[in-house]
């Protein structure tokens, strides 16, 4: 590990996220210089130095100096950081050996690299796999080689794989809104976790989520199926709706035709959702993490629309029927509490 850059050091990135990235990755590796010689007077005037010189350097700083106490009190809560689990990285965090015992600054940039990596991790692993990918924020149109449109919702990923007589597509994660070409000797298929979306032609959403994947059609005609076959498939035509549980069991509905895909105005519209769940779209437009500490304010149920261009007045709006507030901790941490 190198020390952070000299003052007069050109940056290597360059954009708001990218400085804040950047600026976070400095400040963890003082961290862990100052801990292992905290007695070092040059080392220290370097890092004032390096605090001093950019008024970011010193936000991010004082960021990190109580993040472990933050993700301390988040251990039990209800977290959406993104649309993949992390279990494996978190059980094997409580493996360590007992007889460990690191310094408080030691463990303070641990938390701060843990969380850094929570975010980071998942978006890497899906760069690899995917050839189309939004981050937080972006939205996305692309067309097919066979004249069909997908439009890629933000923080989601496509893998496509197009063959003579089958035309696959998987959504990785977030949200997909697809136009599909006719062509019947080419059916037209979807994937999202363990559902399967077959079609011929018709227009389309496909929301992967935590607890299942959402169908909803436009016009036209599709098949939904779940690859578990704990049930039989299920036929939407234009307007109706599906949940398909990761279990494989379907919760069929209805709504307007204009509310499908409707997300593409950055607009959040939700028809009695569970509370949870809208907030875990709005996270895609937010980069951070948002804390629900209330499991009965979660299961609440949403309706409404809500504008994404500013993530924590559209959380207030979302909670705030049910009595919930929401605090911003950090520019990254959003914690959404009960009455």
């Amino acid at each position: 590990m190198t020390l952070p850059p000299a003052p007069d050091a050109e940056p290597a990135e360059s954009g708001e996220g990218a400085a804040w990235d950047r600026a976070m990755r400095e400040a963890i590796d003082w961290t862990i210089y100052l801990d292992d010689d905290p007695d070092d007077t040059d080392l220290r005037a370097r890092f004032e130095i390096w605090r001093i010189q950019d008024p970011l350097h010193n936000r991010v700083w004082t960021e990190a100096s109580h993040a472990s106490g933050l993700i301390a009190q988040t251990r039990n809560m209800a977290l959406f950081p993104s649309t993949y689990r992390q279990s494996e990285p978190v059980e094997a965090l409580r493996q360590v050996k007992a007889a460990f015992r690191p310094t408080q600054k030691a463990i303070m940039a641990g938390a701060v690299a843990a969380a850094v990596a929570w975010f980071a991790v998942p978006h890497v692993l899906l760069h690899i796999r995917a050839d189309h990918i939004t981050g937080v924020g972006q939205q996305q149109t692309f067309t097919l080689d066979d004249g069909s449109i997908v439009r890629l919702a933000p923080d989601s990923a496509v893998k496509i794989a197009y063959a003579a007589d089958l035309r696959s597509v998987e959504l990785l994660a977030g949200e997909a809104y697809f136009e599909v070409a006719h062509n019947p000797a080419r059916p037209f298929n979807v994937r999202s976790d363990n559902v399967s979306v077959t079609v011929l032609g018709t227009g389309f959403d496909v929301r992967r989520g935590d607890k299942g994947t959402d169908v909803a059609v436009k016009h036209g005609r599709v098949r939904v199926a779940s690859l578990r076959e704990t049930s039989g498939p299920v036929i939407l035509t234009a307007g109706q709706w599906t949940h398909m549980s990761p279990e494989g069991k379907a919760t069929n509905g209805s709504r307007s035709t204009e509310l499908v895909g409707s997300w593409s105005d950055k607009r959040i519209t939700a028809v009695d959702r569970p509370l949870s769940e809208v907030l875990a779209d709005l996270r895609r437009y937010y980069r951070g993490a948002i804390v629900v500490t209330d499991n009965k304010l979660a299961s609440r149920s949403v309706t409404g629309t809500f504008d994404t261009a500013n993530p924590f007045e559209a959380a207030s709006l979302i909670v705030k029927p049910h009595g919930g507030t929401v605090r911003r901790t950090t520019p990254w941490l959003m914690i959404v509490s009960g009455s």
